[in-house]
């Protein structure tokens, strides 16, 4: 009965978030199908990791769901809606905060709670400055700013630093590692969905 209940409990949980992400993605102008698309993308890809270089027993690689999808997904929205100008500047400022809310460990580069908040509100308040005469274009800014802010921010400015750790055995530091649970795929989710409740939707 116990674990009845617990898988009923956990499969609540995951169509909660299932919800919740689809509305993000529909919220950037996605259909309901190609957001539902995008999800279980990012769901069945995220044990998937491309190993991108080694150095000094470490193994830089990029997680297909958490990192390199949300990456396409970017460069979509930024040229389709014509943002890009506007999205990089708030790359570069949510990068400022990202690198300096997460630190390298020897797991990789990490964030605590609530600091790994911080970028997702910054990219969430600069979309809406940025978008204040386009209104429809804020949570495309919001998203693109913020997944690639701290994929800047937290994993390619802090990569030297990871790679001259020293460690006794290959290390593997996945980019968007911990799939669709990870700080770069979450923050341009939690950005727009911040922008949905400010800025109300459309």
């Amino acid at each position: 009965m116990f674990s009845l209940l617990t898988l009923l409990i956990f499969a609540l949980l995951f169509y909660l978030f299932y919800i919740i992400l689809l509305s993000a993605f529909e919220e950037v102008g996605f259909k309901k199908w190609e957001a539902s698309l995008i999800v279980f993308s990012c769901i069945i890809f995220g044990k998937i990791d491309l190993p991108l270089l080694e150095y000094n027993r470490w193994v830089i690689a990029i997680n297909v769901g958490g990192a390199l999808i949300p990456i396409i997904i970017t460069i979509y929205l930024i040229f389709s809606r014509k943002v890009a100008g506007r999205s990089i500047l708030g790359m570069i400022i949510v990068a400022y905060f990202a690198y300096n809310v997460t630190m390298v460990t020897g797991e990789g580069v990490v964030a605590i709670f609530p600091y790994w908040l911080i970028p997702p509100v910054v990219a969430s308040f600069y979309s809406i400055v940025a978008s204040i005469k386009s209104k429809k274009k804020a949570a495309s800014i919001a998203y693109a700013s913020g997944t690639m802010g701290v994929l800047i921010g937290a994993d390619l400015l802090h990569l030297k630093e990871l790679l001259h750790m020293g460690v006794r055995k290959v290390t593997v530091a996945s980019i968007g590692g911990a799939s669709i649970l990870d700080m770069v795929f979450l923050t341009g989710i939690i950005a727009v969905l911040m922008d949905a409740l400010l800025y109300g939707k459309e």
